[in-house]
């Protein structure tokens, strides 16, 4: 993929991406989380401030997927986020890029845009703070240099909004994280007619890790299981911590025999895998209980409880093995006995 860069001496370059950078720079904006989520106020502040110091009658803290762009509080955003540097267009009209596309000829007819990208601290760029105008217009220095600052304080909320969603011990998402994310991803689920699939994890035996080695020894063993549950996901796939030595992870779009086997991978990469805990290194096993969107409940605290009910079948069974959540361990959790 290519892409020409402007910098501020009017020079232009072509600057290439390759698929492997792509796909990182997807991974980063969907660890944020903050796809198909509601305006805040936080960034509402930051684009009106935008606004007001460029004279515009539009700002957008714009988000690039795959597929679309998300707005957060533009056809230029995709020029924008192959660079590092503000990526201005002073009349659409007259730049060959953007004269005849369709938002420029028609209604909105934008005409004039200036766009930050947001880059994270590991240089992924996750979309833009952007102005834009209806009519031509040349941005001055001082207005450039504000947005430049403005973007880093974008990035800033981002990243506190990422921390505030994290586990500490583990990294993996925390349980507010579980829970706003599975209800996220049901919606979408139903909009579209797929499934989302779930995965209880338990740590068998783990009590016996804390008793006989102690805590800090424990949290080592419980980083190591994360690690190896992390490399265990696609993209798409959010896994959490639920707390203690229990997981969960949600599989937009897995059905029950892709959930099964995903499980089951799972299971064995734990069950083979060598955990550093203290001096030594043990080997521990985990407990898995399956359930899904739609046919095990038509909320995420049916599903998580039907997930639940399996997960305590597979204990009983002996551990170290994968269950699936039946229709009468459903609907019993549907009543509330869980």
């Amino acid at each position: 993929m290519t892409a020409e860069r402007s910098d501020d001496a009017g020079e232009r370059r072509q600057v290439s991406f390759s698929a492997a950078e792509e796909s990182a720079r997807l991974a980063a904006l969907r660890s944020y989380c903050v796809l198909d989520t509601g305006r805040e106020a936080r960034f509402d502040d930051l684009t009106g401030l935008a606004a007001d110091i460029c004279e515009t009658p539009v700002s957008l803290v714009s988000l690039v997927d795959s597929h679309r762009l998300f707005f957060k509080s533009d056809f230029f955003c995709g020029h924008a986020i192959r660079q590092r540097e503000v990526f201005v267009v002073p009349d659409a009209l007259e730049d060959p890029r953007f004269a005849k596309h369709a938002l420029v000829v028609d209604p909105p007819r934008a005409r004039s845009y200036a766009g930050v990208p947001l880059v994270t601290p590991q240089d992924h760029v996750l979309g833009t703070l952007c102005v834009i105008d209806f009519v031509p217009r040349k941005f001055d220095p001082k207005q450039i240099g504000t947005l430049r600052i403005l973007a880093r304080q974008v990035m800033w909320q981002l990243d506190l909004n990422l921390q505030a969603m994290r586990d500490p011990l583990t990294g993996l998402y925390n349980r507010r994280q579980l829970e706003e994310s599975l209800h996220r991803e049901i919606l979408r689920a139903r909009r579209g007619g797929a499934s989302v699939g779930i995965m209880a994890i338990d740590v068998d035996h783990f009590k016996q890790v804390n008793d006989t080695l102690g805590h800090e020894a424990g949290d080592c063993a419980l980083q190591r299981i994360a690690e190896e549950l992390a490399g265990c996901v696609r993209e798409e796939d959010i896994a959490c911590r639920a707390g203690g030595e229990e997981f969960v992870i949600i599989l937009p779009g897995a059905g029950k025999t892709a959930l099964r086997s995903r499980a089951e991978t799972v299971r064995r990469k734990i069950e083979q895998a060598r955990i550093q805990a203290g001096d030594g290194t043990l080997n521990l096993t985990v407990s898995i209980g399956l359930a899904s969107f739609p046919s095990y409940g038509d909320v995420g605290e049916s599903v998580l409880r039907a997930a639940d009910v399996a997960l305590y079948k597979a204990k009983a069974a002996g551990r170290n093995r994968v269950a699936m959540c039946t229709p009468s361990g459903a609907r019993s959790t549907a009543a509330g006995v869980a």
